[in-house]
């Protein structure tokens, strides 16, 4: 067929005899010329998605910032995917369809535990690096934390270069990188947590007062103006406080 062909020329070839074969070709050619445009429309988004940056208020290295954006679209993203695999009529666009899925999936579970480890990791800055304290009461701890706070910026700078989220979250070891930093944090976590625990068992009312206020407390513990404020109160109001 070519723009000189005439109705003529068509009805020559008999079509209606072969309606179904007909009718199954044009099928094909929408649903393939759909897919083709979802890819498209793929490659054209995530050629330009990009991670935003904050910065942390008390270091100053700049975090991933929130994007819901992204987060919406990636999961939009990712059932699309999911309905092209279901088609009878993916075979042409499987590699294409494939490639996708995997670069979305990784990017998907890459930022989850990025943004676990990146709140773990502001909970305890203040903590193991800002509190004299707590580095002298775990120094085995806050020596791991030290550790994990080089890993963790290093990382953070090396993703500011990086901006687009697929090449970012695609990088080769990147996921075992923030488990192994997620892991790290929790063992920290959990000594903090023994500690704060001890604490508490020396001086039962401290359980009446939050995590966040007895480190307060006990950071400041030769500041008695730093110290006299509402959790003190608290402490000592005891169960009539709640």
């Amino acid at each position: 067929m070519s723009e000189d062909t005439t109705l003529a020329d068509l009805l020559q070839l008999n079509l209606h005899k072969y309606e179904d074969e007909v009718r199954n070709i044009v099928d094909k050619a929408v649903k393939e010329s759909g897919m083709e445009k979802v890819l498209k429309a793929l490659d054209s988004t995530w050629s330009t998605m990009e991670f935003e940056h904050e910065p942390h208020p008390r270091t100053g290295t700049m975090l991933l910032k929130s994007d819901e954006v992204l987060v919406e679209t990636l999961e939009d993203n990712q059932v699309q995917l999911q309905n092209l695999m279901t088609s009878k009529y993916l075979s042409h666009f499987l590699k294409e369809v494939t490639s996708w899925q995997q670069k979305l999936s990784t990017a998907d579970a890459v930022i989850s535990i990025w943004f676990e480890v990146q709140r773990t990791w502001s909970h305890l800055e203040s903590i193991f690096v800002g509190s004299e304290d707590i580095r002298a009461q775990l120094p085995e701890d806050s020596q791991r934390f030290d550790h994990i706070d080089l890993e963790f910026k290093a990382l953070m700078a090396d993703a500011v270069k990086t901006p687009n989220v697929v090449e970012a979250t695609n990088k080769p070891g990147l996921y075992s990188k923030l488990e192994d930093l997620k892991k790290s944090l929790a063992v920290c976590e959990k000594a903090l947590a023994e500690y704060l625990e001890t604490k508490r068992l020396a001086f039962p009312r401290f359980y009446f007062v939050s995590s966040a206020d007895l480190l307060d407390i006990l950071s400041n513990g030769n500041d008695p103006v730093e110290v006299g404020g509402p959790a003190v109160q608290q402490a000592h109001a005891g169960p009539q406080a709640w």
